[in-house]
């Protein structure tokens, strides 16, 4: 039975957390985070980065209520509040991705609250969705399309939380990614992963069955939610949007190289010029195989510096 997969997933959690003292959870009410929430015995302290209007703060209010948990909710109300994490991001990702960028903001303001709060070790729910196909458009992908995948992004899915946890000095563990985890799933049918609940596909299917049966129905039935609408952090986008104008597009684009998908991207770049941040970057673009966002190396059809994934068509954040 799929849920049987979800048992051996819980103790994996359960083992890495008690092996490393971990303590607190970096908490959105979303099916990786409550899936590891509700694998602890002792439940631990829970942070939340919300900004208005979040989709998320009605799953977390849920569970901290249905769980009794301690929950620290950060409720940001202006960009202000974010610029030491905009600038942290900048200085450790190295990239202009407004998406990249606004999921290490939310990491970052998660993981310095962690640190006042006196956390030994910080869980994460980083990995669920790349090994156990949380992804809307991996849904109606074939079988060889989704053992790729997998084979890819166990070896070299990249997540932020690793570098930021580094730089702020706090151990941070992504049991859902652990190498336990990632056996686990290769053993997995994909039909306990992608499968129909009310009529509905989902992705991480045996997980949301396991919280089902834990009584989290509200949760294990969640949308799966981009994490600029999840935490609100969409507002920010907006912010960066309105700081530059649409001519200055040109300008840079001409004096550095760079076809700007977006005015955030515009944005972020010119942060990261003011933090003297770029100089490699720019100096070491690549000559094959590069970029015709901004110039650099694709590596498996992926820039990291502007965020473009390259396929049959170039897919790319864009506000504009």
């Amino acid at each position: 039975m799929c849920i049987d997969y979800a048992e051996k997933l819980s103790r994996i959690v359960y083992k890495d957390s008690e092996k490393n003292n971990c303590d607190c959870l970096l908490f959105s009410g979303g099916i990786d985070t409550s899936f590891i929430l509700m694998s602890l015995n002792e439940k631990p302290k829970t942070v939340s980065v919300l900004f208005r209007n979040s989709k998320d703060e009605e799953y977390i209010s849920y569970a901290a209520k249905k769980l009794n948990i301690e929950n620290h909710k950060i409720t940001i109300n202006s960009e202000e509040e974010v610029d030491d994490c905009l600038k942290i991001a900048l200085n450790v990702l190295r990239t202009i991705d407004p998406i990249e960028i606004i999921s290490g903001i939310s990491v970052c303001m998660g993981l310095k609250e962690a640190k006042k709060l006196g956390c030994n070790c910080v869980l994460t729910g980083d990995g669920g969705d790349e090994l156990y196909f949380g992804y809307d458009f991996l849904l109606n992908k074939s079988e060889s399309y989704l053992s790729s995948w997998l084979k890819n992004v166990a070896k070299n899915a990249f997540f932020n939380s690793i570098p930021i946890s580094q730089y702020l000095s706090i151990k941070t563990i992504l049991p859902l990614f652990s190498d336990e985890s990632k056996e686990l799933s290769f053993s997995i049918p994909t039909r306990c992963k992608i499968n129909e609940i009310n009529g509905k596909i989902f992705g991480k299917y045996f997980m949301r069955l396991w919280l089902y049966k834990k009584g989290l129905e509200y949760i294990a039935l969640r949308e799966k939610t981009p994490i600029t609408s999840g935490t609100g952090s969409e507002i920010l986008l907006n912010h960066w949007k309105e700081k530059v104008k649409i001519d200055e597009i040109q300008e840079y684009k001409k004096k550095y190289k760079i076809n700007f998908p977006s005015l955030s991207h515009l944005y972020l770049f010119k942060k990261g010029l003011e933090m003297n941040l770029f100089n490699n970057e720019l100096e070491n673009k690549s000559k094959y195989n590069s970029c015709p966002i901004c110039g650099h190396e694709l590596k498996r059809n992926f820039c990291k510096f502007c965020g473009a994934y390259i396929n049959d068509s170039v897919s790319v954040y864009r506000d504009f």
